[in-house]
C-alpha cells in the first residue's frame, strides 16, 4: 500500500508541476529562468535542480518497484508506522504545492526572473509563509525519506534542503531589491517557512 500511495503522489506532483508549467508557457510566460544568477556557485545550485528532481523520481520507482541498487539496497529503519508518517506528509506538501500555485497565479518561475517583474504576491498560502514551494519540497523530500530511508534518501533530502535555503536567501536578496519597502514589511510579518 506505501507504494502505491507514494507513486500517485509522485504523478500528482509531476502532473501539478507540468500542467503549470505548460498552462503558463501556452499564456505566454518563461517558466523556466535558471543560470542567471551572480555567480557560479548559485547558478550550478539552480541548473542542477531539474536534473536532480528527476534522479530523486527515478530513485522512488527504483524503490517502489524493488528494483534493488546497491546503495538503495539498506533500509535504516523498516517500520510500516514510519512509511505511512512519511507518506502522510507527502500528501500535506502536495496540499501545500497546490495550494501555492493556486497563490501564485502568473507568477510561477523556477529560478529568478529578473526580466519580468509581476506583483509581490503576499495573499493566499504567502499569508504564511514566504516560500510555500520550497517548503512543500522540504516535506515532500523529508516524508520520502521517513518512507524509505536509505542512505541515498537521506544524503539526497539533507542536499535538497541546504540547496533549497540556499535558493531562498538569494530569491529573498533579489525580491529586496525589486520591491523594496514593501517586501521588507511582508518579510516582518510572514515566516520564511511556516
Amino acid at each position: 500500500m506505501i507504494n502505491i500511495l507514494v507513486i500517485v503522489s509522485l504523478v500528482i506532483f509531476y502532473t501539478l508541476f507540468l500542467g503549470r508549467t505548460l498552462l503558463l508557457t501556452r499564456s505566454g510566460v518563461k517558466v523556466f529562468v535558471l543560470g542567471g544568477a551572480s555567480n557560479k556557485i548559485d547558478n550550478l545550485l539552480e541548473n542542477s535542480t531539474l536534473p536532480f528532481l528527476i534522479l530523486w523520481a527515478f530513485l522512488i520507482v527504483l524503490m517502489v518497484f524493488n528494483i534493488e541498487i546497491p546503495i538503495m539496497s539498506v533500509l535504516i529503519i523498516k517500520n510500516s508506522f514510519f512509511s505511512y508518517i512519511g507518506v502522510i506528509l507527502c500528501y500535506i506538501g502536495l496540499a501545500i504545492f497546490l495550494y501555492a500555485l493556486i497563490s501564485f497565479g502568473n507568477s510561477w518561475r523556477v529560478g529568478i526572473d529578473n526580466n519580468n517583474q509581476g506583483e509581490l504576491v503576499t495573499t493566499g498560502i504567502f499569508k504564511y509563509s514566504r516560500n510555500p514551494i520550497f517548503l512543500f519540497m522540504d516535506i515532500y523530500f523529508i516524508g520520502i525519506t521517513i518512507a524509505f530511508p536509505t542512505l541515498i534518501f537521506i544524503f539526497m533530502t539533507i542536499i535538497f534542503v541546504f540547496g533549497s535555503h540556499k535558493q531562498i536567501l538569494n530569491e529573498e536578496k533579489h525580491l529586496a531589491e525589486i520591491y523594496n519597502e514593501d517586501y521588507l514589511n511582508y518579510k516582518k510579518q510572514t515566516r520564511r517557512y511556516l
